[in-house]
């Protein structure tokens, strides 16, 4: 991918958590709040693809997002 298409994959991410996050669901990198914006530009800066583990209340309504394993250059 060129640096154009980057940055659009990672913008494109970003609205979508921030979005969830506007919702009212957490999101989560490596055990600690993080914001659309840091989680968008750390998993797009290595060239790996993150599967975003879903945590459900006891209702089944999301309430979180987590990235784990996000390594933290």
């Amino acid at each position: 991918m060129n640096e154009e298409e980057v940055q659009s994959v990672q913008e494109m991410m970003r609205m979508q958590l921030q979005k969830v996050q506007e919702r009212g669901v957490g999101l989560y990198m490596d055990d600690r709040p993080a914001s659309p914006e840091e989680v968008a530009r750390k998993c797009m800066q290595e060239q790996t693809v993150y599967m975003p583990d879903y945590v459900l209340n006891d209702m089944g309504i999301l309430e979180q997002v987590r990235f784990d394993r996000i390594d933290p250059q």
